[in-house]
């Protein structure tokens, strides 16, 4: 849920309160009398700090023979100051409108000692943009210097999968996590980005794993990094149950692929037939190799049938539902493109993969939940199609799915039977070189020499193109000129477009990378000046606005990109007649890094001059999505350069 919410639709809540269903559950307690903490006074300039911080999850068998789940969260924070009010004064629950709140208590304890309770009246439902409703309550009497506390159990959908986020960006002193249930439920956990360690035992018929720690510092973010992934958590699953299959590992990667490959494959004969005639229809066996039979596949699927991930019905998802009504959930999107491959005998695996910006597919623990993404993979081609993805064509998918562990569902057969194994390996990327984010400028002064024209080709390929094909694609003709604006703008600092086409606009051209091209002729005043009998040309904006890294605070993470790529720009200067440039090494920077005496990062800039044409060419790659944390410097000095460049301003004098 997001923390910040631009627009609201607040009701009453009705909340119901089941104390007495769910007594066998442990209940959370705070001190009567509590007290102020005294802080150390390095926490002085924070707005506030987590004093406590604990989260409880209780699995339980219920009258029905089921086992259900309760969630419970307990915290103290601090307040120094308005900042601190603000972030604390509205507690988000995380729950929405259908859970079962088994107890909530809050209270505010303002440093003169008065105490202000939760009046329950205060909990709303808010309602998000995208329709979803959580609760909120808000605390009154905020006030420097205070402290608010509260707690909350509610009864959520049982999964014996979880993640526990144990950081943020204000500093918690102490921090605990348990997970209680019977004592035939064995769990474990994994701590991700710090070390803790973790004690199981059994109390009264219950298993307890729990864990704590202290001293969590707030983690700030950075510019080119993956805030998610790097911050402290606890991810957990349940791994035995000793009522059965006693020391038999539950929730495998193996058992995961064998399912997903049962789903996807399935499939009758009737549905089969249908299939058939689709490919016949469409003449896909009479297509040439096979990456030719997966992209007109492809194509022809986004085109005409549509995706809706809020469509789970096992009826909606059958093939014969899907043909009919040109639309499918995740599965029956899957099962179409699979039962087509099969038809045509194409070689593929499923794959699912995780975001390396959040939380990733860990070969050593098992959380099913991180598996969040599907893909199919063909081993002939060492290629990926993204079936969910509207605007990714083959070989293209959203670049955080890559880059990152993947379990990939390798078929296998058993005599007549076919089932999948599980191999957890690194989701390719395409190579560096084919994204782009190239420019090509010619720059011309007017015979008054107080205005340039400005002749310029943006060209995007790869997975730089794919958010502009996606939104030329996918707007209207006004929302086009306002695209096409605006990238003029960037390199021009002017709106006076006298000329603009885009071209290769169309998914279909992605498979072989042809470049989406934004040409456009511009005039503007904004990159020249005069300076007595000077003409001053800036034409280091010609590249566009370029990110600045200059930190006080240390480096905490290490850097991730999007995408590894390329950004290569041309930029021919007429020179008019009878002026001389008189600071042309302004142009020459030289930033590059090598690792392992293979270069991983540079920008490189230089110029020539013939006759009177001033030639620019930079280079500016980055050959990988990530760097550690050691070469952060080299890769800071590499941003900056282009930043650098950006503020070149060319001195012309007359001769």
């Amino acid at each position: 849920m997001k923390k910040q919410i631009v627009s609201l639709i607040i009701v009453l809540l009705s909340v119901q309160y089941i104390y007495g269903q769910n007594n066998h559950i442990e209940k959370e307690n705070w001190v009567e009398n509590p007290q102020i903490n005294i802080l150390d006074n390095k926490y002085s300039k924070e707005s506030a700090v987590v004093i406590f911080d604990k989260r409880s999850i209780e699995f339980a068998d219920d009258a029905k023979g089921e086992v259900a789940e309760f969630y419970t969260i307990h915290k103290i924070i601090h307040i120094n100051d308005d900042r601190g009010i603000e972030g604390f004064n509205k507690i988000y629950l995380g729950i929405n409108e259908n859970s079962d709140i088994v107890e909530i208590k809050a209270r505010t304890i303002l440093p003169g000692g008065k105490i202000i309770e939760l009046d329950k009246s205060n909990i709303k439902d808010i309602k998000e943009d995208d329709g979803n409703v959580y609760k909120i309550f808000a605390l009154e009497g905020l006030e420097k210097g205070c402290e608010v506390e509260y707690f909350y159990t509610f009864k959520k959908s049982t999964s014996f999968f979880g993640r526990e986020v144990l950081q943020a960006a204000v500093p918690v002193l102490e921090t605990k996590f348990q997970i209680i249930g019977p004592k035939r439920l064995k769990f474990e956990i994994k701590p991700y980005n710090f070390p803790v360690p973790a004690i199981d035992t059994v109390i009264n018929d219950k298993r307890v794993l729990q864990c704590s720690f202290k001293g969590t510092a707030g983690l700030d973010e950075e510019k080119y990094a993956s805030y998610d992934a790097n911050l402290k958590r606890i991810e957990f699953k349940l791994c035995y149950n000793d009522a059965n299959h006693t020391g038999e590992r539950l929730f495998t990667w193996n058992e995961l692929a064998k399912r997903v490959y049962g789903i996807y494959t399935s499939y009758t004969d009737k549905e089969y037939k249908k299939i058939s005639d689709l490919v016949n229809e469409n003449g896909w066996d009479k297509v040439g190799d096979e990456t030719s039979k997966i992209i007109a596949v492809e194509n022809y699927v986004k085109k005409n049938f549509s995706y809706n991930e809020e469509l789970t019905s096992e009826d909606g998802n059958k093939l014969e539902s899907v043909i009919q009504n040109k639309i499918g959930g995740a599965i029956g999107t899957l099962r179409l493109y699979s039962t087509i491959f099969q038809n045509l005998g194409i070689k593929y695996q499923f794959v699912l993969s995780g975001n390396r910006n959040n939380y990733i597919i860990d070969r050593e623990f098992e959380n099913w939940n991180n598996c969040e993404n599907p893909l199919f993979y063909f081993p002939a081609e060492n290629k990926l199609l993204a079936p969910t993805k509207l605007d990714y064509r083959y070989p293209w998918i959203f670049p955080s799915w890559g880059g990152t562990n993947g379990l990939f569902c390798k078929s296998t057969s058993l005599g007549n039977f076919s089932t999948a194994i599980a191999e957890i390996r690194n989701i390719p990327l395409e190579d560096y070189s084919k994204s782009l984010e190239n420019t090509e400028s010619r720059l011309e002064l007017n015979n008054n020499l107080d205005s340039l024209t400005i002749d310029g080709k943006q060209i995007f390929a790869g997975y730089a193109a794919i958010d502009l094909r996606d939104a030329f694609n996918f707007s209207n003709e006004e929302q086009k000129r306002n695209i096409i604006k605006e990238l003029a703008k960037a390199s021009a600092n002017s709106e006076n477009i006298t000329f603009s086409e885009i071209l290769n606009q169309g998914f279909e051209g992605s498979d072989s990378n042809k470049p989406l091209i934004v040409h456009t002729i511009t005039k503007s005043g904004e990159l020249i000046e005069s300076a007595g009998n000077k003409l001053l040309v800036k034409i280091g904006l010609a590249i566009g606005p370029q990110v600045e890294m200059y930190q006080e605070k240390p480096r905490q993470e290490p850097v991730n990109m999007e995408y590894a790529h390329v950004e290569e720009r041309k930029i021919d200067f007429i020179i008019p007649q009878g002026y001389t440039i008189i600071n042309l090494n302004d142009l020459k920077i030289n930033e590059t890094f090598k690792d392992n005496d293979e270069l991983t990062m540079g920008f490189v800039s230089d110029y020539e001059i013939k006759g009177n044409i001033l030639s620019v060419h930079i280079m500016e790659e980055y050959r990988k999505t990530n760097y550690p944390l050691s070469q952060f410097d080299q890769f800071r000095k590499i941003i900056n350069a282009s930043s650098d460049f950006n503020k070149v301003v060319l001195v012309l004098e007359k001769k």
